[in-house]
Formats: C-alpha cells, sequence, structure tokens
C-alpha cells in the first residue's frame, strides 16, 4: 500500500469537498435557471431573435424599404407603453417615473441618429443606412434590461417592488428612445435630397 503523507492527504479531502460543493452548487443552480426559461413566454424568445436578425442587418450598409425601417422602433415603443400600462399604483407617481425614463431616453435617441449620414429615395420610398453596430447592441441592451428585471422580480418576491420599479423607467426609456430617434429621422427625411437607390444595395 502506498504511504501517502498527512498534509496530501489532508489537501486530497479538501479538494474533493471543494469539488463536490461546486457540482451541488451548479445542481441546485441548474434547475432554477431551467425554470426560468421555461417560464419565459415564448414570444419572448422570438422577439429575442427578430432583434437579433434586424441588430446584424445592419451591421453593414444597406438599402431597405421605408417601412421596414420602423419595425425596431414599433416594437420597442408598444413595449414601452405595455410596460407602463402593466404596473400598478399611483397613476401620477408611475407615470413621473415612466416619463423621466421616456425624456432621458428621447434625448439619447435624437442624439443618436445622424440623418446626414442617410440616404432617400422618396420616389420609391428608399433608405440607405450605412453600417453600425449600435443598432445590434441597442436592441440587446434594452431587451436584456427589460428581460433581467422581469426574471429577477419573480424570482425575488421580496424585491420585486424595486425590480418593478426599476423597470418602469427601462419602459420609458425604450419607448422615449426610439420616439425621440422616430423625430430626428422624419425631419431628416422631409430635408434630404432625392437619392436614387437600389434595394439590398451596399
Amino acid at each position: 500500500m502506498v504511504d501517502i503523507p498527512q498534509r496530501v492527504l489532508v489537501h486530497r479531502i479538501r479538494a474533493g469537498r471543494g469539488l463536490a460543493a461546486t457540482s451541488a452548487t451548479l445542481r441546485r443552480r441548474d434547475p432554477a435557471m431551467n425554470a426560468i426559461l421555461q417560464g419565459t413566454p415564448v414570444w419572448v424568445f422570438a422577439l429575442f431573435f427578430v432583434l437579433i436578425w434586424l441588430g446584424a442587418k445592419r451591421l453593414r450598409p444597406h438599402t431597405a424599404p421605408l417601412a421596414r425601417v420602423w419595425t425596431v422602433p414599433a416594437i420597442f415603443i408598444v413595449w414601452g407603453l405595455s410596460g407602463l400600462a402593466a404596473h400598478n399604483g399611483a397613476p401620477l407617481q408611475i407615470a413621473a417615473h415612466w416619463l423621466l425614463g421616456a425624456l432621458v431616453g428621447a434625448a439619447l435617441g435624437a442624439w443618436s441618429l445622424s440623418p446626414g449620414r442617410l440616404q432617400f429615395d422618396h420616389r420609391n420610398r428608399l433608405v440607405r443606412q450605412p453600417g453600425s453596430a449600435l443598432p445590434l447592441l441597442r436592441n440587446l441592451a434594452i431587451f436584456f434590461g427589460h428581460y433581467a428585471l422581469q426574471v429577477f422580480a419573480a424570482t425575488h418576491p421580496q424585491m420585486r417592488d424595486s425590480a418593478m420599479g426599476w423597470d418602469l423607467y427601462v419602459s420609458g426609456f425604450s419607448a422615449g428612445f426610439f420616439i425621440g430617434w422616430a423625430i430626428r429621422f422624419v425631419l431628416g427625411l422631409r430635408s434630404a435630397p432625392q437619392t436614387d437607390l437600389l434595394v439590398g444595395a451596399v
């Protein structure tokens, strides 16, 4: 039989206990994560992949119909307004918090768009946008802001009020961001000269 020094033996026992504890922790966390994913509505996953797809298309310069440009703003404006409607409590206080988030979002949304970098084909209702990673990052940031707060509220009932309070700001921010963006976009559209474009051109 091999004689193992006591110090080495103790070290191995402690290491084994550490691995066992880590494994147990992971096993405890997996069911929780599974429960979260299983409790997430299908439309949330669908929305996630749509936002990724639309954001990925903006990584390269491209020309698209004007109607398609409004898809993402419409999604987040409706989501932001639904977040306002879903909150219970003092109406004036809820509206004030939502409006604060919306004002910050509107300012940032208007600032984020440079109409001078866009080209418009007014006759064919087309727009050419430069390539940028910002739309993809923006979509994911707002999406995960909503999702993370909803999950936190569901898994930490004792802190639900606080989480939903922050979600109210995020709802206002997401709607306000795209309202500000839309105003700047429309102003750029009206003042832009005619440019002949082709759908799918890069």
